[in-house]
């Protein structure tokens, strides 16, 4: 836990289950596309290899985000850190609840693959 002269503090208690909230709802998002690819494909006149970007492009995301986020949150600024890709997230989960065309979809699936990396955090 987190002390301060003596004191502890409750954001050092809370940490570790926001994190795991974090881990956990990141994760529901990331994998949500995978029954819904052939309903992708039809919608937007896609093939059914280019609607399957959908799930891969935040994989690749994650995976590159993954030790830039677990770098950047070791330091001081883990905070901000969160917040920021957490604030992304959001911004692509807006951006995928009604896309114009495919192209904004595969945007806000990007974005939301950022939220893979918060795990090290």
């Amino acid at each position: 836990m987190a002390t301060s002269g003596g004191i502890r503090t409750s954001s050092g208690r809370l940490l570790v289950p926001a994190l795991l909230f974090i881990a956990l709802v990141v994760a529901v998002v990331g994998s949500l596309g995978a029954p819904l690819i052939t309903s992708v494909a039809g919608e937007f006149g896609v093939s059914l290899a280019t609607a399957q970007w959908t799930l891969t492009a935040p994989l690749l995301v994650g995976a590159i985000a993954t030790p830039v986020l677990g770098r950047l949150g070791a330091g001081p600024r883990r905070r901000q850190v969160i917040l920021a890709t957490l604030a992304i997230v959001v911004a692509g989960s807006l951006l995928a609840v009604v896309p114009p065309s495919f192209g904004w979809l595969l945007a806000g699936r990007v974005a939301q693959g950022a939220g893979l990396g918060l795990t090290p955090c």
